[in-house]
């Protein structure tokens, strides 16, 4: 018995079934074949889910289906974020760039055989359309918006100095929130001291507060 990989083509699409829709039917089984080719790398349904949906968005955008698509196609939709009253920032359009590049490594990628099925079938091949030369590169740390600018040490000392107070005060208060603040201002700190991100703080345990004997 031959063990088919998570993502293959022969998973999603049954040989010998005429579709009414051939183009649609093949889309929507290239998408069904990624999403299982993520899961099986234990991706959560949080990073899944927005990229399949930001595909059939490029779809809409393209009016074709993967075969028809090109790099003109992937220039054209970058245009359109890049102006409008909605434009998104170049961190927001690399990030489309990169789910849109992997979902065509996926579909033109030997192992699946989406390249021979799509052979088989009375419609072009797919190919990989997001290159350097069309793509937003990483060139800079930081990429936020001007308004939106990295905290200076001075305003970090100040946070952590109110946080401090803060805890003071509610201890002096002879309340219960003293344990509150002193939580809250713990967070803040471990947070800065490792650079976690929201989610990475919420799943700390008590062994990954453990000393490394093998980091300084």
């Amino acid at each position: 018995m031959v063990r088919e990989d998570p993502g293959a083509a022969s998973l999603a699409l049954v040989r010998g079934i005429v579709h009414l829709d051939e183009p649609a039917a093949v889309f929507e089984a290239m998408l069904t074949g990624w999403e299982r080719q993520q899961r099986s790398r234990g991706l959560v349904e949080t990073s899944v889910e927005p990229r399949l949906a930001f595909v059939r968005r490029f779809q809409g955008f393209a009016e074709g289906y993967p075969r028809e698509w090109t790099p003109a196609d992937v220039e054209d939709f970058t245009v359109s974020l890049m102006s409008g009253a909605h434009r998104r920032n170049p961190a927001t359009i690399r990030n489309y760039h990169l789910t849109l590049r992997m979902f065509c490594d996926y579909v033109t990628s030997a192992h699946y055989g989406r390249v021979r099925e799509c052979a088989e079938r009375p419609e072009t091949v797919p190919a990989q359309i997001c290159f350097d030369f069309n793509t937003i590169a990483h060139l800079q740390d930081d990429e936020g918006r001007p308004e939106r600018r990295p905290f200076s040490y001075d305003v970090m000392e100040t946070l952590f100095d109110f946080l401090d107070d803060r805890v003071d005060r509610a201890a002096r208060s002879g309340r219960k929130s003293g344990l509150a603040a002193l939580r809250d201002a713990q967070m803040v700190k471990t947070i800065y001291a490792f650079g976690l991100r929201r989610r990475e703080l919420c799943m700390l345990d008590v062994v990954a507060l453990r000393p490394n004997p093998h980091m300084p």
